[in-house]
């Protein structure tokens, strides 16, 4: 019997074993992508954003949630206003984050889609933005045909 043919063969076994596992190990595993650093800001300030407006969307916030402030949303000259205390919620929220915000409304109106910027958060967005947006179904006199609403919120710093 020759040891160094059964040497040779067990090393070639263990070796195609082990690149065999290595392979698996490599494609079963999950991927996970780091954003660059550029990115990072934004994607943490979407993050925020998105649980800011899951704060808002409590059914039982009245005024201060999304469906209260559409509902007792008013509308003068074109300009549209929260009720007090969902505007000053969500101005503690922004500034305590030292983020500045955009609210706007967009509903569908027969066979037009309407926009409405809130005036207490209509600033102009700079150039590093990020949008985040919750649908509501609720509807309003200020808010023709709505019957669901998108809130829009833009966020920067």
């Amino acid at each position: 019997m020759d040891l160094k043919a059964q040497t040779f063969t067990l090393e070639g076994v263990a070796a195609s074993l082990l690149i065999l596992i290595a392979t698996y190990t490599i494609f079963q595993s999950t991927v996970v992508m780091s954003p660059s650093w550029s990115e990072f800001n934004n994607i943490q300030l979407k993050q925020l954003g998105y649980d800011i407006l899951r704060v808002l969307d409590n059914p039982e916030g009245g005024n201060s949630s999304l469906r209260g402030f559409i509902d007792n949303l008013t509308c003068s000259d074109g300009r549209y206003f929260a009720p007090a205390e969902f505007s000053s919620n969500l101005s503690a929220i922004l500034d305590s984050l030292h983020t500045s915000g955009r609210v706007e409304l967009i509903w569908v109106n027969e066979s037009r889609i309407e926009t409405a910027v809130l005036s207490n958060f209509s600033k102009i967005p700079t150039p590093n933005t990020v949008r985040v947006s919750r649908f509501v179904v609720s509807s309003n006199d200020c808010l023709p045909n709505a019957m669901v609403v998108e809130v829009r919120l833009t966020l920067w710093r």
